[in-house]
């Protein structure tokens, strides 16, 4: 709808019958993301999306974790995420920080995430240290 600011009248007004096709399923995709396009049987969906995404993501970082080098085989160093992440090449890190950085921003909830994920695996590092592991031995 355009409406004339001084006048406050109604100009011109396009309705969705009038949309090219293009514009229709850009409004048929926002509303079925959105969880209104099929009411409570698109909402349910999306929530058995969204639990699927966090099952996975929980699972896949155990699976790496169950299956991680063990310290004898790492000389000693507590193997998580970061550590695994500093045996890179430095252009590797750059284009994984880059990413991180741009999606972290582009999308903050998985930023949010990230962050999240990244200060366990930081405490886990600080937890299973040589050091704390000698500690708990003794």
């Amino acid at each position: 709808m355009a409406i004339d600011a001084a006048t406050l009248t109604v100009v011109d007004k396009v309705v969705f019958a009038q949309y090219p096709l293009a514009a229709k399923l850009t409004r048929w995709g926002i509303d079925a993301h959105m969880g209104v396009l099929f009411g409570l049987v698109n909402q349910l969906v999306l929530v058995a999306f969204a639990t699927g995404l966090v099952v996975m993501i929980v699972m896949g970082y155990l699976m790496w974790w169950r299956r991680r080098p063990t310290l004898a085989l790492n000389g000693g160093r507590a193997v998580t995420l970061l550590n695994a992440w500093r045996t890179w090449g430095s252009g590797a890190q750059v284009v994984v920080v880059s990413v991180a950085l741009l999606l972290g921003v582009a999308l903050p909830v998985l930023g949010w995430s990230l962050l999240a994920l990244l200060a366990w695996d930081a405490w886990l590092s600080v937890v299973r240290s040589p050091v704390a592991l000698a500690e708990d031995n003794a």
